[in-house]
């Protein structure tokens, strides 16, 4: 569809009526519609108001300026035209502007006498010079109708503005048809961004607690085990050994008599009886999965981290090289002895880690670790790695012992990482022990 533009002309009239017919006159050579006050009847309506109408409906806005600066406007003390400009840059509209050159000499009823006003027309100039808009000089009047015309075809050619369109050249039901169209799409784009921004404050919640082990019924393994507000509580039982005072002896897988001595009784068995068997639990409460989730759990050094599979291992008969047959009932020797269990001795009951560490087959505990693809048990560290920890889920470190060296209140220290947090988050899991 051919469109037709509407170019506003202003200037100061009495002065410039040939440039303003010369404006007019490119505007129509041109095909567009030059629109003035000069073209305006009479009307009862505010003579300003039907200014801004004019400019409002115009496309484009002409300004020619030559050596006068026009009557004034009492309201803002500048002139009606520079009025008018003000507006038109306020609106939006296109700005094409016409500055007379200094050195053209023009008739001397053309030029501005009261020192007043000449100055403002200076300060009116630089303004537009200065405001960004399309300026050009002109010298004569076919100079300036030159002028206009390149400028109205340079803009004519881009096409930017609304235009004027003829009826017959407008297919109603077709544009209808794709306003509707638009006007869907708009409306699935504004709630597809709503998602995307909703999506966007979307976010995970991780964090982790700790929890007795649990046998198959439900109960927990250890009974000197229980829950504390923010963490967990162990209570370690006294080592018994009066029964086995000058050592114990057995045979080993070979047949040979074995002598353990009653310091190495009382180490296995506080092996045995104070290692407790936890698991961590890692929640996501929040409203988005977490993904590339990574937890670093840390131990004080007075809380010895064992990996629950080698622990049991190491119970185990062939763990420690007895053999079934040598010695069928060795773990009951091992464990506290029932008949005797109100004997109290007055050795502490905690084991110290020098004292440990001294055993051979515990030392082994500790290094290596117990590692797999998920879940990492070093000594004192624990690192658990998942691909995702869904919203509102949990997932759980199995295959954790904790044996305590000391009596008193500990920190582990988690920190949580995953591929929607900018940064490590920490948390504290308190250990009570007594």
């Amino acid at each position: 569809m051919e469109k037709k533009y509407q170019f506003f002309v202003s200037s100061t009239y009495e002065d410039l009526k040939e440039e303003r017919d010369v404006a007019i006159h490119a505007i129509l050579t041109m095909n567009q519609f030059p629109i003035g006050m000069e073209m305006f009847s009479a009307a009862d309506d505010d003579q300003w108001q039907i200014i801004k109408e004019a400019i409002d409906s115009s496309d484009y806005y002409i300004l020619i300026i030559g050596n006068r600066y026009g009557s004034i406007e009492e309201t803002t003390g500048g002139s009606y035209t520079e009025k008018e400009f003000d507006y038109a840059v306020s609106q939006g509209i296109p700005v094409l502007a016409f500055i007379i050159e200094k050195s053209v000499s023009m008739a001397p009823d053309k030029y501005e006498s009261d020192p007043l006003k000449k100055e403002k027309l200076d300060v009116f100039k630089e303004k537009v010079k200065n405001s960004g808009r399309y300026v050009k000089f002109w010298k004569n009047k076919d100079n300036l109708e030159s002028l206009i015309s390149q400028s109205i075809s340079k803009s004519v050619t881009r096409g930017r503005r609304p235009g004027w369109v003829r009826t017959t050249d407008f297919d109603i039901d077709k544009s209808h048809a794709e306003i509707l169209r638009l006007t869907e799409r708009v409306h699935t784009l504004e709630a597809l961004n709503a998602d995307l921004k909703k999506e966007n404050f979307r976010k995970p919640n991780l964090w982790v607690d700790i929890q007795p082990g649990r046998n198959e019924d439900g109960k927990i393994y250890d009974e000197g085990t229980r829950l504390t507000s923010n963490g967990i509580h162990f209570t370690v039982v006294p080592i018994i050994t009066t029964d086995v005072k000058n050592g114990l002896d057995y045979k080993d897988w070979a047949g040979r008599w074995v002598h353990e001595s009653k310091d190495e009784v009382r180490l296995l068995r506080y092996v045995y009886e104070n290692s407790f068997v936890v698991y961590f639990r890692v929640h996501n409460d929040g409203d988005a999965r977490a993904t590339g989730v990574r937890v670093k759990l840390s131990f004080p050094n007075d809380l010895m981290v064992l990996s629950e599979r080698e622990l049991l291992e190491y119970r185990d008969e062939e763990a420690i090289h007895f053999e079934k047959d040598a010695y069928r009932n060795w773990r009951k020797r091992f464990e506290n002895p029932k008949n005797i269990a109100s004997v109290k001795e007055d050795d502490n009951k905690f084991i110290s880690l020098d004292e440990l560490i001294t055993v051979e087959d515990i030392a082994d505990l500790m290094d290596p670790a117990d590692m797999n693809e998920v879940v990492s048990i070093l000594p004192g560290e624990i690192l658990f790695d998942k691909n995702e920890v869904r919203h509102k889920d949990t997932d759980c470190i199995y295959g954790v012992c904790v044996l305590p060296t000391q009596a008193g209140q500990f920190t582990v220290k988690c920190e949580i990482i995953c591929n929607e947090y900018a940064e490590v988050i920490k948390q504290d899991i308190t250990v009570e022990v007594e």
